[in-house]
């Protein structure tokens, strides 16, 4: 074992309630009203051309262009975990590569990895308009693992959501839950991951576990 290739919001960065205001600021906008507790639970782990997919199938390009607008409002804020930094230092240390398969656009997730300083750990980074389909189809890690030149078995993928579970399973990857941010213990166990993680520094037992 030698890659681990991780989510972004809610596992390596605290960034899902920035994308969830610029959700209901957008959204809410073309709605002309308030989204429900229900609609906002419905959001998280889901990117956004997915959710204006089935929303505003008619206004895709108004509707993405205004969450766009107000997101750059938000990222700024994003702050990276408690502990992450210290992890993947020691994950560099042992000669592990290190990737990131994201549902945000790239150019985000480059600038909020610049922002928290995580930026240069990454050996591959695959976001939303990299692929054409999109977690939980298992095609963004394929790509990840094609790039590294590694087989999907010598690989751990990491994910707050069952959605990241779900795509990992599907390639062939074992998956991790991370239960420090945004994942929640019982729809992640749901997915049938391979475990659970709960806290960032449990990812070095697991790197560990399988001799990565």
């Amino acid at each position: 074992m030698e890659t681990i290739l991780f989510d972004l919001d809610g596992t390596l960065h605290n960034s899902e309630s920035c994308y969830i205001q610029a959700c209901c600021a957008s959204l809410e906008t073309f709605k002309k009203n308030k989204l429900t507790d229900a609609e906002k639970s419905y959001l998280v782990g889901k990117p956004i051309t997915r959710i204006i997919d089935e929303w505003f199938s008619n206004q895709k390009k108004e509707v993405l262009e205004s969450f766009f607008e107000h997101y750059e409002m938000f990222n700024n804020k994003v702050e990276k975990y408690n502990g992450i930094y210290d992890v993947l230092t020691t994950l560099k240390d042992r000669k592990v590569t290190i990737g990131i398969v994201s549902s945000k656009y790239k150019k985000y997730i480059v600038q909020e990895l610049l922002n928290t300083e995580l930026y240069p750990f990454f050996d591959v980074i695959v976001g939303l308009d990299d692929c054409k389909k999109h977690k939980p189809n298992p095609e963004p890690l394929f790509k990840a693992v094609n790039e590294l030149q590694i087989e999907p078995k010598n690989c751990i993928y990491i994910g707050d959501q069952p959605t990241d579970i779900l795509a990992a399973n599907a390639a062939g990857i074992m998956s991790f839950g991370a239960l420090w941010g945004e994942g929640n213990k019982d729809k992640l166990v749901g997915a049938f991951p391979t475990g659970l993680l709960h806290k960032p520094e449990d990812i070095l037992a697991v790197s560990r576990l399988y001799s990565i």
